[in-house]
This record gives C-alpha cells, sequence and structure tokens, in this order.
C-alpha cells in the first residue's frame, strides 16, 4: 500500500504531457501485466514477505518458485496453502470473480462472465469464504452489547444419498414440516458490540440451550460489559457469570428506558435479505455464509465500496488455506439433521 502510495504522489506532480505518455505506457502494458502467469504469485509473495522474511529458494521440478522463511528455516511454494494453489486461471480472472461474488452475481453468470465452469465457479466461490471467514476474528466485545437470535430451516441442498437422508427432498422455497420454532430450525447467535465488532455462531436446533449461548460468548467478552438481549431467563445467568450487568426487553416490547434491540434487529434484517438471493445454502456450508456476510459487514464500516474487491482479493488469496474440492463436499453438518424426524421413520 505504501509503494502505491509514493507512486501517486510522484504521478501528482508530472506535468500533463509527462502524465499522458506515462498512461498510454500503462495501457499498453495493461494486459500484459494482468495476464502474466505469475501475476498472482507477485501478489501472495508481496503480502507474505512483509510478515515471514522470505527470500528466493531456487525452483521446484515443476518450475514454481521456491523461497525460504529466514527465521524458520523453512522452505514454500510461493503458492503454498493458498486458494489459488494449482490453479492456471490468471490474475484478471479471479479479481472479476471476487468484484463478482462481492455483487451477488449467481454462479452460472459469475461462469459465464469470468470464462469458468459453473462447477470450478462453486468451488472458488468456497475457497474465498474459508480465505475470508476469520478476517478481524473477534477477540472480545466491549462496552455495549446487543444480543439475540436468528433461524434458519434446515436445508440438506446438494447431491443427495437417499438413504443416508432423513427425509425426502422438498421443492425450492418448501416450507419446514413444523410452525414456529423446532428442531427443523437451526439456531443462530449474534452479538454486537459498540464497536461493530460481531460474534456469530451456530447455537444447536430450536429454542437455545443456556448452555450453548454460554458455551459461544465464553472468552468473547470482556468483563463489566452491559448486555441488552429479550426476555429469556438465560442471559441474566450468562451476564452474571460474565461480571456484566444486563437489560433484558419485555417480550412484546422494543424498548426498556434507553435500551433497545435496534442495531441486532437491523443486522437480522439485512442477514436475512442477503440469503434470499441464494435461494437455500445448505446447512453445512451455514457458518461459511455467515463469516462470509460478517466479512462483508466489515468491509463497508472500513473502507469505501471501490476497494472492495481489490482488499478482499488480497486478503484471500494471500491468506492461508488448505481445502480442497473434496473437502467442500464432504463438509459435516453442524447440527443433528434427523433428531426433527426421527418420528417419521
Amino acid at each position: 500500500m505504501n509503494r502505491t502510495h509514493h507512486l501517486y504522489e510522484i504521478i501528482n506532480v508530472l506535468c500533463a504531457d509527462d502524465y499522458n505518455h506515462l498512461l498510454g505506457q500503462m495501457k499498453l502494458n495493461h494486459k500484459a501485466i494482468n495476464e502474466a502467469s505469475d501475476a498472482l504469485h507477485r501478489i501472495i509473495f508481496r503480502e507474505k514477505n512483509s510478515s515471514e522474511h522470505l527470500v528466493k529458494y531456487g525452483k521446484s521440478s515443476s518450475g514454481c518458485q521456491r523461497y525460504l522463511n529466514k527465521q524458520t528455516g523453512k522452505t514454500r511454494s510461493d503458492t503454498s496453502s493458498s486458494i489459488v494453489k494449482y490453479t492456471k486461471k490468471s490474475y484478471e480472472q479471479w479479481s472479476k470473480f471476487i468484484k463478482f461474488m462481492l455483487y451477488g452475481l449467481t454462479l452460472k453468470a459469475i461462469a459465464l462472465e469470468v470464462g469458468i465452469s459453473k462447477t470450478t465457479a462453486f468451488s472458488w466461490r468456497h475457497k474465498i469464504i474459508e480465505a475470508i471467514k476469520d478476517y478481524q476474528a473477534v477477540v472480545q466485545l466491549s462496552g455495549e452489547i446487543q444480543a439475540d437470535e436468528t433461524y434458519f430451516l434446515l436445508n440438506m441442498k446438494g447431491p443427495w444419498k437417499k438413504k443416508a437422508m432423513p427425509r425426502s427432498p422438498k421443492k425450492k422455497g418448501g416450507s419446514g414440516i413444523y410452525r414456529g420454532v423446532s428442531n427443523e430450525q437451526v439456531c443462530v447467535l449474534v452479538a454486537i458490540d459498540e464497536n461493530d465488532q460481531i460474534l456469530t455462531k451456530i447455537v444447536g436446533q430450536g429454542n437455545p440451550l443456556k448452555e450453548k449461548l454460554s458455551e459461544a460468548l465464553q472468552g468473547k467478552v470482556k468483563q463489566g460489559c452491559h448486555f441488552t438481549t429479550d426476555s429469556k431467563s438465560a442471559y441474566r445467568d450468562i451476564a452474571k457469570n460474565l461480571e456484566c450487568t444486563i437489560a433484558q426487553i419485555p417480550s412484546g416490547s422494543y424498548v426498556k428506558n434507553e435500551h433497545s434491540l435496534s442495531t441486532i434487529n437491523q443486522y437480522h434484517s439485512e442477514l436475512k435479505t442477503w440469503f434470499k438471493r441464494f435461494r437455500g445454502v445448505s446447512t453445512k456450508h451455514l457458518e461459511n455464509y455467515l463469516m462470509w456476510f460478517r466479512f462483508m459487514k466489515y468491509l463497508n464500516y472500513q473502507m469505501p465500496s471501490n476497494h472492495h474487491a481489490y482488499e478482499s482479493l488480497k486478503y484471500a488469496i494471500s491468506n492461508d488455506v488448505n481445502i480442497k474440492i473434496k473437502d467442500i463436499h464432504q463438509k459435516a453438518f453442524p447440527v443433528d439433521i434427523f433428531k426433527p424426524y426421527q418420528h417419521l421413520s
């Protein structure tokens, strides 16, 4: 970022003729730079070298550049543990993919724009989510905290093995078997503090157990904070154990004194609206999609929208991630998918 800043300073003092000559030269080089086979590798090396003290250390048998970490003595390739490992696609394609993914285009539309298959687009999406899900992971919530749960209908979208599933597949947009909150609903706890730090965690099925809520918040909240929650008695015990004060909004009300759940309700509303674009997300991937939404909220808090795609690409491709396509498809469900349908067998 500093290198770019210095370039801007130099460009700003150029005379008009020098500036136009430079601009013309850059246009000529644009395609070559963006489509270079090592364009992604250079970015990864730049980002990792700033923290890992890497130096070039020969090449692998396949011609891939290797690096030595001077502090640990370990070697690695330029794409080791990166989502672009084994990829033969260009920087331009990955850049477009990230941009269209953030814009909310469908996989079919993205695949067409980027020039990849829909299957590859699905894999890229999940690799990127895996790379960004821990972005600014919550250390501890502090100050004024609002906490409340929201629910997602259990979804087993994806390839089906009939004998391994607890019920017949539903049509898209189908409703649940039970009315109201039940074990067919996946419960998600969301907590937001006054500094816009966000905690999102699946805490079970149906009405959450106090133990699950406590486990999700344990170690994530500083002592002396103030909670605003709904009227669940579990939160009173949790606040006491965490040495925090609490204000609870009575059922049917929206405000108690100066306290409300307006921030958390707004977050829930935006989250549900955002999820509609996917026409159903498998529960096995729900946690990752929750983290993706949180990542986008942080981007909005921290920088203008025209920087989102660049910062996302830079972070995603340089972050250490070890995930294979089979890991995506074989991911385990975070809840018991058989629990709601035991009486149907």
